[in-house]
């Protein structure tokens, strides 16, 4: 594992006071080593607000031991990678792989930005 993640505790969720916007905190970042991969070379098309859009899906691992366990739906940034296009990339976790047999936490994200 040659990268590292920061990932994010969703906290209560925050109204903007100017724009009534309603956001999630995120608090309690953790950081911690990493594998990113692709999931695949395709993107899938969603319907998201009537508009299509596209999600990159990425497996991202960290070692099962790390605490807190990743949870559905935090936030994950990619902090430092081999791969420069990587760095700064903010993911959304999608699923989170458990169970008694496994080497490494495997979570399955989509690309947000970056």
């Amino acid at each position: 594992m040659t990268s590292t993640v920061r990932y994010f505790t969703v906290g209560d969720p925050v109204t903007d006071p100017v724009t009534g916007e309603v956001t999630p905190s995120e608090v309690g970042p953790v950081t911690c080593i990493a594998r990113v991969r692709p999931a695949t070379m395709r993107d899938y098309p969603s319907q998201a607000g009537g508009a299509e859009v596209f999600a990159t899906n990425y497996v991202v691992s960290v070692p099962f031991a790390q605490t807190p366990v990743p949870a559905v739906k935090q936030r994950l940034v990619v902090v430092s990678s081999p791969d420069p296009a990587l760095v700064g990339a903010s993911m959304q976790i999608r699923d989170v792989a458990l169970g008694d047999q496994i080497t490494a936490r495997r979570m399955l994200c989509y690309k947000v930005s970056g």
